[in-house]
């Protein structure tokens, strides 16, 4: 197992080690952030990975961590003895959670150059006014620093239009950013030491992240994997700015779950319900219920006045899913608003394909309404049954025999 220190600071850890000879990472384990991009709900925490590439007479910085610990990472090169070395930084991903400490590492190290995609110029100067010696790198060039060679892909929308991922060719080692990262509170380095119910867990973060982050952009995976398959296979490591860090097997067979969740859909059924009193929730129990005798792959996700599921969790699960079922209350007279905020999600995250909107209503429906979002946010198939609440709780089989109708039918019938 790969030496490395843990410096406790409370509600969030650093981690320092050896990633290969030449490479080491700076991670920082954030226990403070609750919700990632002030949105999705991460119980489990991250961690923001920079990376040392050190030359000899000179050292890289790959990537840095999430705005206001820029001082501490400072500190840490300073310590590390590479601050006064460094000679270039390399920027993949313009995301503040990446970027934030740029503007204290170019402070305390002046004329350091700055190598990133054409549009990073710009974000540099929008988010932090700053102009500094800046380098603009082209789709596959390949920059001689020192005795390295440093090779750059562009891989646009994964997920911000400047994103690239760089590869250091001498060392086998591609440094990816965002692509590839996942959620949690490791503090370990690399993915091959945890044990086989950790990674279990690991990838099962990684699909969350996927879903919660990239997903929206799965096209342009789809478009990049041949280029992310090269740089792999020219790779002996793959080193991602949340995570840890990959061997080639590991980074190859990640991509093709990328690739697997951003083209397939299943007969897996994902529940949404919204219960102010217990009459959708009754319903939706005897549903998952008679639906796994059936045979059926269920989850369930809902928001009632004793818990909430995570919004984060709820779009992890749609991705990928045959059929969403959502069986919701009204609420004055509209759509209840945590279901519409969270089908707005789901489609904008993981597309939208066929869709049972179960409305129960009191004195007045909105399967209307809720058949017209549904259809505005592309959802391609879309089924609509309205029940009043005492029907709710006798309805469970009707509701059953549509779903299971639906998941025959081929989309667009």
């Amino acid at each position: 197992m790969p030496a490395y220190s843990v410096e406790d600071h409370g509600s969030f850890q650093v981690v320092t080690g050896e990633v290969k000879p030449g490479v080491r990472v700076l991670k920082l384990v954030d226990g403070e952030t609750r919700f990632f991009e002030a949105l999705w709900e991460i119980p489990e925490g991250v961690s923001y990975n920079a990376y040392v590439v050190d030359y000899g007479e000179g050292a890289i910085l790959v990537d840095g961590w999430k705005t206001g610990y820029g001082p501490l990472l400072v500190d840490k090169l300073r310590q590390l003895g590479v601050l006064d070395r460094l000679s270039h930084v390399v920027v993949n991903h313009m995301e503040p959670d990446h970027s934030g400490s740029l503007p204290e590492v170019l402070e305390a190290r002046k004329g350091l150059r700055v190598l990133g995609h054409p549009l990073t110029k710009k974000l540099i100067k929008d988010f932090y006014g700053l102009e500094p010696d800046f380098k603009p790198v082209a789709d596959g060039e390949r920059l001689p620093v020192g005795p390295l060679t440093l090779r750059f892909s562009h891989v646009p929308w994964l997920h911000w239009p400047e994103t690239i991922v760089t590869q250091v060719e001498e060392l086998g080692v591609l440094f990816t950013c965002d692509v590839f990262g996942s959620f949690g509170s490791h503090r370990a380095v690399a993915l091959r030491e945890l044990g086989e119910e950790q990674r279990r867990e690991y990838y099962a973060l990684a699909r969350k992240y996927f879903a919660d982050v990239v997903a929206h952009y799965r096209d342009f995976l789809v478009k990049a994997s041949g280029k992310l398959k090269e740089a792999i296979s020219a790779s002996e490591l793959v080193a991602p700015g949340h995570g840890l860090v990959l061997d080639r097997a590991e980074a190859s067979g990640l991509l093709d779950l990328y690739l697997d969740w951003s083209t397939s859909r299943g007969g897996k059924v994902v529940l949404l319900y919204a219960s102010m009193y217990g009459h959708s929730e009754r319903l939706v129990v005897e549903l998952s219920r008679r639906l796994k005798e059936e045979g059926v792959e269920v989850s369930s996700h809902g928001f009632t006045d004793k818990h909430r599921h995570h919004v984060s969790e709820i779009v992890n699960g749609a991705l990928g899913a045959g059929l969403v079922v959502v069986v919701s209350t009204v609420y004055e007279n509209s759509t209840f608003p945590l279901v519409k905020y969270t089908l707005e999600l789901v489609a904008h995250k993981t597309g939208c394909g066929k869709v049972l909107f179960v409305d129960v209503h009191g004195w007045g429906g909105k399967g209307a309404e809720a058949k017209k979002l549904l259809e505005s946010l592309g959802c391609s198939d879309v089924a609509v049954l309205e029940l009043k609440p005492f029907e709710a709780s006798t309805s469970a089989e009707r509701v059953v025999q549509q779903v299971l109708g639906l998941l025959a039918r081929r989309p667009g019938r």
